[in-house]
């Protein structure tokens, strides 16, 4: 176990490293980006894919299996769209903001939805007070920051309607996924699954922090593939991987 956590900071250490001494080099960085997200998210697929067929043996409630089914979809969904996107930029010169990626994309978080949704159904008697106003408290918070920094100037600029839908699309999911996944690990704190959560939960919140990251500097022409941005994507990826990782060897 020692050695997952090793492995896991000296890679998220790494990657700062290398997008920041390698900014110079474009082309390099655009490559690296690729193989990068492309490998990291690959590697948390084939995670989620590993609990769940230890589940679907081994679990003997269905419902927590189908909460898997629905995690292991929902990270196929984001890796296929970032499959997408890697092919649309460098290859296929597609930079289109609304584009087969931004679907994938958006298609993955109503699996991921489900698995949440499954698991705070299935352990809904941990719930007490005191989580549920922690919970609220969280998510009103994170909700009227997100709001005031992004998705009111949004709706004020001059972009066209879908411009705006897809831009406030993204963090109005993040918000809503990191809310039920913070639920989760409130949940599982104190129990055997709090570490594995912790990690999830950190994940999600790095998405958070890349889609909204991406949609201010999308909107203002200063994206590039290797933009130092991706390392939020990248470090959720991690995490993932990690908690995902932890989660295996607990069951």
């Amino acid at each position: 176990m020692q050695r997952s956590y090793v492995l896991s900071l000296v890679y998220a250490i790494t990657l700062p490293f290398i997008y920041i001494v390698c900014q110079f080099n474009r082309q390099f960085m655009s490559a690296f980006s690729n193989v990068s997200l492309l490998a990291t998210a690959g590697a948390a697929i084939t995670m989620s894919f590993w609990i769940l067929d230890k589940y679907a043996n081994h679990n003997p409630k269905p419902m927590f299996a189908m909460a898997w089914v629905g995690l292991a979809s929902g990270i196929s969904l984001w890796f296929l769209g970032t499959l997408a996107w890697t092919i649309n930029v460098p290859v296929l010169r597609i930079n289109s903001y609304f584009s087969l990626a931004d679907i994938l994309y958006l298609s993955g978080y109503f699996p991921l939805f489900l698995a949440a949704f499954l698991i705070l159904k299935l352990f809904k008697s941990f719930f007490s007070k005191k989580i549920l106003l922690l919970q609220f408290g969280v998510a009103v918070g994170l909700s009227a920051v997100v709001s005031y920094v992004l998705i009111l100037p949004m709706f004020y600029s001059g972009k066209d309607p879908l411009t705006k839908a897809l831009s406030a699309a993204f963090p109005i999911f993040d918000l809503g996924l990191f809310t039920a996944t913070f639920a989760i690990f409130l949940v599982f704190f104190e129990g055997a699954l709090g570490k594995a959560w912790f990690f999830l939960t950190v994940g999600i919140l790095m998405n958070i922090a890349a889609d909204l990251l991406f949609t201010y500097v999308w909107m203002q022409n200063f994206y590039y593939r290797g933009h130092p941005l991706e390392l939020f994507w990248l470090w959720g990826y991690v995490t993932f991987l990690l908690g995902l990782y932890i989660h295996k060897r607990e069951l």
